[in-house]
């Protein structure tokens, strides 16, 4: 569902359900969705799904619920990656005060955050080393070029 908002033409309070596919989980998502929302005085939950999904619901009036379905896809976090948001929009139940990010166990969550840091860094040292390979390749071009022009 990119680039269509189900809450585009619409006024008063609804209940967004949606769930994130992509690299969602343990990069921080959730944390972000719950900012988000919270911003927007919405009310609702977010929580990571077995099967690496990330699941949130979310109530209020249907102009920041559009304005959240859009901070939603993360575009401008540059280690969330959400790829796809499947949504559905239903009356409202009233069941939430406030919008919270649901955590599972801590030491698993931890485990997982630390692969995945770990994972990055290792991309993060293989762009710096492919970074560098190149640049001493430009500079011995440039030397060549110099030493050339001052024959």
């Amino acid at each position: 569902m990119d680039g269509e908002n189900p809450f585009s033409e619409q006024t008063g309070v609804w209940r967004l359900a949606g769930i994130a596919r992509g690299r969602v989980q343990g990069v921080g998502y959730r944390g972000y969705l719950a900012g988000r929302a919270a911003a927007r005085g919405l009310a609702g939950y977010v929580q990571n799904l077995p099967d690496g999904t990330v699941e949130f619901v979310a109530e209020g009036e249907a102009g920041n619920l559009a304005a959240f379905l859009e901070e939603a896809w993360a575009r401008d976090e540059p280690v969330i990656g959400v790829g796809e948001i499947a949504v559905s929009v239903t009356e409202p139940t009233g069941e939430f005060n406030r919008f919270e990010a649901r955590f599972g166990d801590r030491q698993e969550e931890f485990f997982r955050r630390s692969g995945l840091a770990l994972d990055l860094l290792k991309e993060i040292l293989k762009t710096e080393g492919e970074m560098l390979a190149e640049q001493r390749r430009t500079n011995a071009l440039l030397e060549a070029l110099f030493k050339a022009g001052r024959r």
